[in-house]
């Protein structure tokens, strides 16, 4: 059963896939050489990855992130001011989409309005590949990231000022709301807002037994949207067995959940970072993860 842990903070934001969270994708985690091989989301159309605490702890790689979900990112291109209330009204009534839209939006508001936003790619990573296909030294990469962070949150800013000042209060909410109809972004991205759902650190440290319900739901999600087969549940759910964020850590449940995703969508820099894993498990459960990928790649549910 999934039980609580203090590794629910912002450095262990692993799917956050809002605009602002993907600025990261491109700085931190995008090399195979991180500790927990953790594909970066992609970038969407319309954004850069992100930074700040939040920027640079993202880890699941663009390749991990099926279109499906990039779509559920995208929001009309309309005004934040008129497409507010439209969003509010829906969700009110029940609209599902509405209501992961508008807690993008207000999420997006929120931390864009965050006072202690670092916006210091300085000792972010940058992985070769990436440089390699900008052409440009790791300095003037990370230059043009911050640049186009701190013009991406000015313009943000500006875009929030048709948002009620109180209507933030509401964006847990909405997310709640979102994840607990179905919506499979919104049940992948829960537990990346520990902050958001339950508080701050010092709240979080008070508050054991929202913790506990909070790693219980987000576990719940995930796993409900792993037993689908579908490939970014079924990665997710290994990278929380990995770490052992919302679960307890398994290293045979999280190889055989990452090869599964990759098996049923190819992943990059994914065989390494089996690879890696394997390395520190047994013969004997190494066979046993494979067996289980091979069930969880065949079967959508188990």
């Amino acid at each position: 059963m999934p039980h609580s842990t203090p590794k629910h903070t912002t450095l262990y934001q692993c799917l956050r896939l809002s605009k602002f969270a993907l600025i990261a994708c491109m700085l931190t985690s995008c090399s195979t050489e991180n500790d927990d091989g953790q594909p970066a989301s992609g970038t969407p159309a319309n954004a850069a990855p992100a930074a700040t605490a939040e920027i640079r702890s993202v880890t699941p790689k663009s390749t991990a992130i099926d279109t499906d979900l990039q779509s559920a990112q995208r929001l009309p291109d309309v005004a934040v001011k008129e497409l507010y209330p439209s969003l509010r009204n829906r969700a009110e009534a029940g609209d599902l989409e509405a209501k992961r839209q508008l807690f993008l939006v207000l999420n997006e508001c929120r931390v864009a309005m965050k006072p202690d936003r670092s916006l210091d790619y300085s000792n972010s990573q940058v992985s070769p590949e990436i440089l390699k296909a900008s052409g440009k030294t790791r300095e003037q990469f990370l230059a043009d990231q911050q640049l186009s962070a701190l013009t991406f949150t000015e313009e943000k800013l500006e875009q929030c000022e048709g948002v009620p000042d109180d209507a933030q209060k509401e964006t847990a909410r909405w997310l709640k709301e979102a994840a607990e109809g179905g919506d499979t972004y919104a049940r992948l991205a829960y537990y990346n807002y520990l902050d958001l759902i339950v508080g701050d650190q010092q709240e979080q440290a008070v508050s054991a037994e929202e913790v506990e319900q909070f790693n219980e739901d987000s576990y719940r999600y995930i796993k409900s949207v792993a037993d689908t087969g579908n490939p970014d549940g079924l990665f997710t759910l290994g990278t929380a067995y990995q770490r052992g964020i919302i679960t307890p850590k398994d290293l045979v449940r999280a190889y055989a959940y990452k090869k599964a995703a990759g098996q049923r969508n190819p992943i990059g820099g994914n065989e390494r970072m089996l690879d890696l894993m394997a390395q520190s498990m047994t013969p004997a459960e190494l066979r046993k993860a494979n067996q289980l990928a091979a069930t969880l790649a065949k079967s959508s549910k188990i």
